[in-house]
């Protein structure tokens, strides 16, 4: 059985994660980097990614196997690779959150772009409990996505929240029933879908970039992406749809 599952409908793709009772283990984050490595290279047919659990669970936290490794092993091969391939992909990303996302589950849910959690979703990052550092970027990803005061709340206590809490502190962005949680990820995929794609890749690129730039660079590294769009097709398809008073036809180019 798979422990990661791509599958494609029209231009939104669905990467499912199904580890090993719900804890990360090296297979599930090999598949996961290689599956984000193929989204990534397939900016023409998948203009937006939906990652969520297939269990009860979107992740539960790290494998005994994994975090029995030698130092040297985590050096050859972090196990924050996968969640970083997961950020590098350049389409926008969704993570749709059910159950438990705890420890690296949330360290990969932070990967992503905009995160959607179901009523009954709870999130940890329990590490430190434990002794160790997280594993796949917590300590860096979780202070840009609330800040660094609620971060470090959640890392030195080890709290576990729910989803209202999620909401409010804006380590997710909407909270919805368990069971309209993949409807509504979807629907929002398919709204970002029929934008721009390169508009919403640029865009996605323009706000990392500018987030670890001073002002003034930010603002000129947007407007060299700006530069570049105006070269696309895509551009064109929207100035002409704008003049003729009608829906643009993007085809990613």
């Amino acid at each position: 059985m798979p422990f990661v599952t791509l599958t494609v409908d029209g231009f939104v793709a669905t990467l499912a994660l199904d580890p090993p009772d719900g804890l990360l283990d090296r297979a599930t984050l090999e598949a996961l980097a290689a599956a984000a490595a193929e989204v990534a290279a397939a900016t023409d047919r998948i203009h937006v990614l939906v990652v969520t659990g297939a269990g009860a669970d979107f992740g539960c936290g790290w494998s005994a196997a994994l975090l029995a490794e030698p130092a040297a092993d985590r050096y050859a091969r972090p196990p924050g690779a996968a969640a970083d391939a997961l950020a590098a992909v350049p389409q926008p990303t969704i993570a749709a959150l059910r159950g438990r996302a705890c420890s690296g589950g949330l360290e990969l849910a932070l990967a992503c772009d905009i995160r959607i959690a179901a009523a009954d979703a709870r999130f940890a990052l329990a590490d430190v409990a434990a002794g160790r550092l997280p594993l796949a970027g917590g300590t860096q990803r979780l202070p840009r996505a609330v800040g660094r005061a609620h971060a470090l709340r959640l890392l030195l206590t080890a709290a576990e929240i729910d989803a209202a809490e999620a909401l409010r502190i804006g380590l997710v962005s909407e909270v919805v029933a368990a069971d309209a949680l993949l409807p509504a990820a979807h629907a929002l995929a398919g709204t970002i879908a029929s934008r721009g794609p390169i508009a919403a890749r640029f865009a996605k690129e323009a706000v990392y970039r500018g987030s670890e730039l001073p002002l003034a660079a930010g603002l000129r590294a947007e407007l060299d992406l700006t530069v570049i769009l105006q070269t696309t097709a895509d551009r064109a398809e929207g100035v002409r749809a704008f003049v003729e008073q009608r829906a643009p036809h993007f085809d990613g180019h």
